[in-house]
């Protein structure tokens, strides 16, 4: 899964999946919720859509799928050429974005990984070679004007950038351009073109602060301290941050859209906390790939930051379980509205027709 040797060590960070150990106490107002025993079975319907605008099966394998808050549009890695009909990019492998009404597919030129788009598919974000070494960079796809997201000195990297859903802020990790400095959570701000600092650490800190998650209207980012594994949640319009975690030692997986909620993993197990009552549904032993808009839905497999298995879909408050597909893998950003999501498998049986021998991107819709 990883693209590493062909970008910089930043990049590789935004792409890992991580995990951590961590001592579970409680906070706030928990509660409790066992797993069901056996997931009730759906029959949604299942779309590839890592194809060709005419269908064509792609020549290489697709991982990596994202959509836009409200479902319209799919980003996703792909190895493969023939996608679109411009050249082959270099190095092997791009980020694509679907149209999920019109079929229509664009390949984002010189990309790498880590994209994020706004609902109207105008903005994307991508991590993609700099001068120096791997940024974020911002691309309209109305006017093709290109800009590189970075707060630092023109040697310094950025990456794990996301987006709120107008594509006017984009919160992202700000690298440093020495081992001594460390690296920070900024918000960029495209209208006014202006940065602001929001992962603000101890009085003293030479810790790393990463990962941002955006809500979509940019007000709330959440981030981690990557020295202590805490998770904070900053609020940019009242300039005060809240700590969202248990104790320390967790990976922050995603804020709501509505910035009320968010998701974290660690050694034990998952857990999903709404931050302004400290209500939280743990699931013991498992991992969070993704979180709804409304906090309402997770995606979740078994602990393994890497392996392919059984990935289910669970309604948080009434604890209802789907199984999506029992070989399949998603990440953060694969959950739209309350009936959409992305995945990718290596298998050939998800829907008819599959014969390319690759992992492929499929559009999950809930039946109703």
């Amino acid at each position: 899964m990883s693209l590493a040797g062909s970008v910089h060590s930043s990049a590789v960070r935004a792409l890992r999946i991580r995990t951590a150990a961590v001592a579970v106490t409680a906070i706030g107002t928990v509660t409790f919720t066992a797993l069901p025993a056996t997931a009730q079975a759906a029959a949604p319907g299942v779309t590839r859509v890592s194809v060709a605008a005419d269908g064509a099966e792609a020549d290489n394998g697709s991982t990596h799928a994202t959509l836009s808050r409200n479902g319209a549009f799919t980003l996703f890695h792909s190895a493969a050429t023939n996608l679109t009909q411009e050249p082959a990019p270099r190095p092997p492998g791009a980020v694509h974005l679907r149209d999920n009404t019109t079929g229509e597919i664009k390949r984002i030129r010189e990309s790498l990984q880590d994209p994020a788009v706004s609902d109207d598919g105008r903005y994307v974000t991508y991590l993609g070679w700099g001068s120096h070494t791997v940024k974020v960079k911002l691309v309209d796809l109305e006017t093709g004007q290109t800009e590189i997201v970075s707060s630092g000195p023109s040697k310094a990297g950025s990456d794990s950038a996301t987006m709120s859903a107008d594509g006017r802020y984009i919160a992202f990790t700000q690298q440093p351009d020495h081992p001594s400095i460390p690296s920070r959570v900024d918000v960029y701000d495209r209208v006014s073109g202006t940065y602001e600092t929001v992962s603000e650490g101890p009085p003293v800190s030479t810790r790393d602060m990463r990962d941002p998650s955006i809500s979509a209207d940019g007000r709330y980012v959440a981030y981690r301290d990557a020295g202590t594994g805490e998770v904070w949640r900053h609020d940019r319009d009242q300039h005060t941050r809240v700590r969202v975690d248990d104790s320390g030692s967790s990976e922050l997986v995603q804020l709501s859209g509505n910035g009320r909620t968010v998701a974290i993993n660690t050694a034990d197990g998952a857990y999903v906390r709404d931050v302004p009552t400290g209500t939280t549904t743990r699931l013991p032993g498992k991992r969070i790939d993704a979180l709804s808009h409304n906090g309402h839905q997770v995606l979740y497999q078994s602990n393994d930051p890497v392996a392919y298995s059984e990935l289910r879909l669970r309604h948080v408050p009434s604890g209802h379980e789907t199984v999506v597909h029992d070989n399949a893998r998603a990440v953060p950003g694969a959950l739209a509205g309350q009936h959409r999501l992305v995945f990718d498998s290596p298998d050939a049986d998800v829907v008819p027709g599959d014969t390319n021998g690759k992992a492929d991107i499929f559009l999950w819709r809930a039946a109703r």
